[in-house]
């Protein structure tokens, strides 16, 4: 006869593989609350501590974690194995069904302490599922749902699944047990402050991607945290998000986050990982339409995100132009109902307030890590450096800017004018390139707007340019040994100069 052992903290659908595998001659071994619950369904089950002659102690912590129970888990196929086995009256185990305790969702309510958390940590079934996956071309191993009826129904059917399939679920169970463990690792490192000596990336497949930044590569989305916008989005209208999508989007939730609880109307466009138009104003129409006319050529089929909900003015006025997607936290009923009139336009509901602590880019054979740059300064904060000063209308410009220049890849260079932003010069390996490119972008008058750069004028070059297109302020990290050099260009053009002692950036 057959055996399975099942130990689930999940119970969705367990019940008709059980029935199913009882139908079919197999021999249910169960602990605890799974065979409390396969009884409650007239499910025949044999306790694990009927064959342990051990009974569950420590309020539970220790049921399954005994030779005999992992003897039959790691046995092999072979004559010796089983011979040991039946010397202590064993059956091997040929197909283990296990999930863990839910530290995940436990992680909802950390704040009831660490007690609570701990209880939560799963030891038995781990250890099962990684005997059971190391075992993999002798006992199978499920913990995912998903392959209960595919797995379940081959077996029946054919007695039993191909060593590519059990291959295959031994690496979704390392893949859990691994992306399990890094939760509670995260946790409990997330109060320490300094670097880890080890470092998982782990995630759960929230969907696959019609394909990457190109049609050649694959993709995937994967989550790792249940309070990021990417799980708890509602996507209203048009075609699946793509893998360039999810990047623009991810960029325009960060920023429209920092603009979340402000009382003005904020807009944004994003294109390739860039901000090409963004815009503070007191109606969500303004915003929009100042936004967009930072770069209208440039907004062309990018993704828009606004901190308010979208109203009938707002998607009139979009309903002109063609962008992939939209976000905001709710849209009006004739807003949505009129811009879902182009069934290829993504809609995406949002709700923000989700703030990652953690940037890891990838390099060839590892990673590296770094605190996300989550630190705004004001402007009261910065260092004037000549006697020219920036006027009140100014200062707002310098505190929207400061916001925004963090997000445009370096070398960068921003140009606000009125809290909107009318230029942009991103990704120039020499910084007057970045200088010029975004003045020469721009398509309004620069008299009296505001020059910020991700970090400092090697040279006063920069200042000459500014000047020249009558730019009146100039903010900038400073720390550069032409700091004086510079200094005295903008005393010279009265320019007002600010240092942030603060770079941004973007690699």
């Amino acid at each position: 006869m057959k055996k399975v052992l099942i130990s689930v903290y999940y119970k969705d659908g367990i019940d008709k593989v059980a029935k199913n595998l009882t139908n079919a001659g197999w021999e249910i071994i169960s602990t605890g609350g799974t065979a409390n619950f396969l009884r409650e369904n007239d499910i025949p089950v044999t306790d694990v501590s009927s064959i342990t002659k051990f009974p569950e102690i420590l309020d539970g912590r220790v049921k399954t974690l005994h030779p005999l129970i992992f003897g039959s888990i790691l046995a092999k196929d072979s004559k010796e194995h089983l011979e040991q086995l039946k010397e202590y009256n064993l059956e091997k185990y040929d197909l283990v069904i296990v999930n863990f305790y839910p530290f995940e969702d436990a992680l909802q309510k950390k704040e009831e302490g660490v007690d609570f958390m701990v209880k939560n940590i799963d030891i038995g079934g781990p250890s099962m599922v990684r005997a059971a996956a190391k075992n993999f071309s002798s006992t199978i191993v499920i913990t995912d749902k998903k392959d209960y009826i595919s797995v379940i129904s081959t077996l029946i059917e054919e007695g039993n699944i191909s060593f590519k399939k059990r291959k295959h679920l031994a690496q979704k169970a390392f893949s859990y047990t691994s992306f399990y463990d890094s939760l509670i690792a995260d946790y409990l490192f997330e109060d320490e402050n300094n670097i880890p000596d080890y470092y998982g990336i782990v995630g759960r497949k929230k969907a696959n991607l019609r394909y990457g930044e190109n049609p050649h590569q694959r993709a995937g989305l994967y989550i790792n945290n249940f309070n990021s916008p990417l799980n708890n989005f509602i996507q209203l209208n048009g075609k699946e998000l793509s893998f360039n999508n999810i990047l623009d989007l991810s960029m325009v939730y960060e920023l429209v986050n920092i603009f979340k609880d402000n009382k003005k109307h904020f807009s944004v466009v994003v294109k390739h990982q860039n901000p090409c138009g963004a815009a503070l104003k007191n109606s969500c129409s303004e915003a929009f339409t100042s936004a967009f006319s930072g770069d209208p050529k440039s907004s062309f089929g990018g993704i828009v995100g606004f901190n308010k909900s979208l109203d009938i003015k707002t998607a009139e006025e979009m309903s002109k132009i063609f962008f992939e997607v939209i976000i905001a936290p709710d849209f009006e009923e004739d807003a949505l109902n009129l811009l879902k009139q182009k069934k290829n336009l993504r809609i995406i509901k949002m709700n923000f307030g989700y703030t990652e602590k953690r940037d890891i880019k990838i390099v060839p054979g590892g990673f590296v890590s770094q605190d996300r740059d989550n630190t705004i300064k004001d402007s009261k904060y910065f260092e004037l450096k000549t006697k020219t000063k920036p006027n009140n209308s100014q200062l707002e410009d310098i505190d929207f800017g400061w916001k925004l220049i963090k997000f445009v890849k370096s070398n960068g260079i921003i140009l606000i004018k009125n809290n909107t932003l009318i230029g942009v010069g991103a990704g120039q390996m020499s910084r007057v390139d970045a200088v010029e490119i975004a003045i020469n972008k721009s398509q309004f008058s620069l008299e009296d707007s505001t020059l910020i750069s991700d970090a400092f004028f090697p040279f006063p070059d920069s200042v000459e340019i500014a000047a020249k297109n009558k730019i009146k302020v100039l903010v900038e990290p400073g720390g550069s040994i032409k700091d004086k050099a510079v200094i005295q260009k903008a005393e010279e053009k009265n320019i007002a100069l600010l240092f942030t002692t603060m770079r941004h950036f973007k690699h």
